[in-house]
């Protein structure tokens, strides 16, 4: 019901809004060419009234356009009504649960893990593969490596000598 009456007070101020506007035009299309005074007189002085219909010529287009967004709102529909209290659906609603696979979720926690304990120790020399094999074998001990990472791991190091 709000909506019919919005769309009904928006075209109404649209309606008015425009006819006001259309008739500030032909008042000052009639006025024609005229001046106020001063020096820059061109033929004659402007009728009684003229600044009030230029006055009243943008402040209907303006409110010609709230008429227009009245009018909108009021044929969409306006906001959605709230749903009532003794609806089934106005509960919360669930929380969306995404499944990821065991296998991709045991390699996120053991990147994740790989990550913490790279974060743990202080970086080794890049030069020193004692360090690194000793940093490997801790990643093993502490299960972040699988032993068959472990051995490619460490078959890279010992193949950079």
């Amino acid at each position: 019901m709000k909506s019919f009456l919005r769309a009904g007070v928006g075209g109404l101020v649209l309606l008015v809004s425009l006819a006001v506007a259309a008739y500030s035009f032909y008042q000052l299309a009639r006025a024609g060419n005229c001046a106020s005074g001063g020096v820059y007189v061109s033929q004659r002085e402007c009728p009684a009234g003229t600044a009030r219909w230029a006055f009243a010529l943008p402040i209907s287009l303006i409110t010609g356009i709230l008429g227009v967004f009245l009018l909108g709102a009021g044929l969409r529909g306006g906001a959605p009504e709230p749903p009532a209290p003794d609806d089934v659906t106005a509960g919360p609603r669930p929380a969306r649960r995404y499944a990821v696979p065991a296998e991709q979720a045991a390699g996120m926690i053991r990147l994740l893990s790989l990550h913490q304990a790279a974060a743990d120790e202080p970086p080794a020399p890049a030069g020193d593969p004692l360090a690194r094999l000793e940093r490997l074998r801790a990643l093993l001990a502490s299960g972040a490596l699988t032993p068959a990472e472990f051995e490619q791991a460490k078959a890279t190091i010992l193949g950079g000598l």
